[in-house]
């Protein structure tokens, strides 16, 4: 009995640790390498830091984003990607139809290549609601 519970609580302790460590960790950046925690609306100037290994050790020629978990009208555009040390940065443009509607969201990126997920990632995106 005790030797199946010690099997079921290892395995459990496995697959857990399998699942977390799946996703890894992005920050917001910007040109002088300031690292945040979250992305802003109305931003061209943002970059997401994302360590190379998650796409392979390398930047594929056809590296896309899919976003979903953002209000309807906000947006994730993925401008270009460059090197800096060990980290892929993703420049982006986040959007937003809606200047008076506040954004306080968790945005779910898949990074693909060729029609296949490399890595998803997640990162809060916060925007003011201002205007009319």
């Amino acid at each position: 009995m005790k030797k199946l519970l010690m099997t079921a609580v290892t395995a459990l302790t496995l697959t857990a640790t399998t699942a977390f460590a799946a996703a890894p960790q992005v920050y917001a950046s910007d040109e002088s390498g300031t690292e945040y925690t979250a992305l802003q609306t109305e931003s061209s100037w943002m970059a997401l830091e994302v360590p190379l290994s998650a796409l392979g050790g390398t930047v594929p020629s056809d590296l896309n984003i899919a976003v979903t978990g953002l209000p309807a009208g906000t947006t994730i555009a993925l401008n270009d990607v460059t090197i800096r040390g060990e980290s892929a940065l993703l420049h982006v443009t986040v959007s937003r139809s809606d200047t008076s509607t506040l954004v306080n969201s968790v945005a779910n990126i898949a990074l693909t290549s060729g029609g296949d997920v490399l890595t998803n990632v997640s990162i809060p995106v916060y925007g003011a609601a201002y205007g009319e």
